[in-house]
């Protein structure tokens, strides 16, 4: 902040900044959390595409070892007909003589990484609508931003706000 003395006009110049609008800088703070709670929802949805495909592989795989479609539904969580119908995707497969129980541990092992994914995707999902109903709240900005900041169309937004109240961050 500077005061400079004008010598030809008489009074002082106030050369500050004013104080930001703490409305506006909410705002800020808002459209940055949405953002970085796009990109992880986006590296959430891009880790979980290989590892479906690789558990979706090691069923195939065991399936074509001679493991029962029941026994690797039980592991898995999958009902027998999802089970069949991945072993029927894959029919170029060998036997890869492996013992049954290594490959349901790598089937245990994927489908809980998988259950990770999706719990910490749900988590993402609700900061993002409380971070959509804390903006909506502020009114700064409109349902057009709040898409583009969030990745979601704008009538979707308008939907989800529907009756909610923001948290506090």
């Amino acid at each position: 902040m500077a005061v400079t003395p004008h010598a030809d006009v008489g009074y002082y110049r106030y050369r500050g900044t004013p104080k930001p609008d703490p409305a506006a800088r909410e705002a800020e703070k808002i459209r940055e959390l949405l953002k970085a709670n796009r990109q992880r929802l986006a590296f959430n949805a891009s880790s979980s595409r290989p590892l479906s495909v690789r558990l979706n592989q090691h069923i195939a795989q065991a399936l074509r070892d001679g493991i029962k479609v029941t026994r690797l539904a039980e592991a898995t969580g999958l009902s027998r007909w999802t089970v069949r119908t991945i072993g029927l995707t894959f029919d170029d497969l060998l036997p890869s003589g492996l013992p049954a129980e290594h490959q349901l541990t790598v089937i245990t092992r994927l489908k809980s990484e998988l259950a990770e994914l999706e719990e910490s995707r749900a988590v993402l999902q609700e900061r993002r609508l409380n971070l959509l109903a804390a903006a909506r709240r502020l009114g700064v900005m409109d349902d057009f931003e709040l898409a583009a900041l969030s990745g979601l169309q704008s009538d979707a937004i308008r939907k989800m706000m529907w009756g909610l109240q923001a948290q506090v961050l």
